[in-house]
């Protein structure tokens, strides 16, 4: 969720610095949308302890369908630039996750800089990874400091892809709009 808020940010701020409107963001018209509140929806319910009563088996099982509505959302919209990006990152790590067992492995240096524990416990969706953690660059090996605590988290590169795409989205949204009307003679 944190990635989503730190995209919407930086979509924000870009679509102002490119004299976009929010208003503008009205005449975005994708396909599906609900794809990804239920995509969301689903993120919420097993990773906030909500879900605790579904199993690791069944967690395991509801957050890789996750990723799918993601991605199905994405092939739907993908003529739209923004979604292509965040698109690709979300497959990034859903190939990770599912190479996993369910989990996104998280480099222990990565985890020491979030300031978060290094137990064999999982953080959110991130496990510790171990010698047998699979396609680990592409894992959460980069981190934001535990010196920023609203903001101190691991992330992947497809975080970053997802944060780009989503960014991109919102900016040129703002920007585009609907066409302005013209006087006639």
């Amino acid at each position: 969720m944190l990635v989503l808020i730190v995209a919407t940010v930086c979509g924000l701020v870009a679509g102002y610095a490119l004299g976009g409107r929010l208003q503008n963001l009205e005449s975005l018209h994708l396909r599906m949308p609900a794809l990804v509140l239920l995509a969301m929806a689903v993120q919420l319910v097993i990773f906030t302890g909500l879900g605790g009563w579904l199993g690791e088996s069944a967690s395991i099982v509801a957050h890789v369908a996750s990723y799918g509505l993601l991605l199905a959302f994405a092939f739907l919209n993908r003529g739209n630039l923004g979604i292509v990006l965040a698109g690709v990152g979300t497959l990034l790590n859903a190939v990770v996750i599912v190479a996993n067992g369910g989990y996104m492995p998280a480099s222990r240096w990565a985890l020491d800089l979030a300031g978060l524990a290094t137990t064999s416990a999982t953080h959110n969706n991130s496990m510790v990874a171990d010698e047998g953690a699979r396609l680990l660059p592409l894992g959460d090996v980069m981190a934001v400091p535990g010196a920023l605590p609203l903001l101190s988290n691991v992330f992947s590169v497809g975080d970053v892809l997802i944060i780009v795409g989503v960014a991109i989205l919102i900016a040129l949204a703002m920007r585009a709009g609907p066409e302005p009307a013209t006087e006639s003679p």
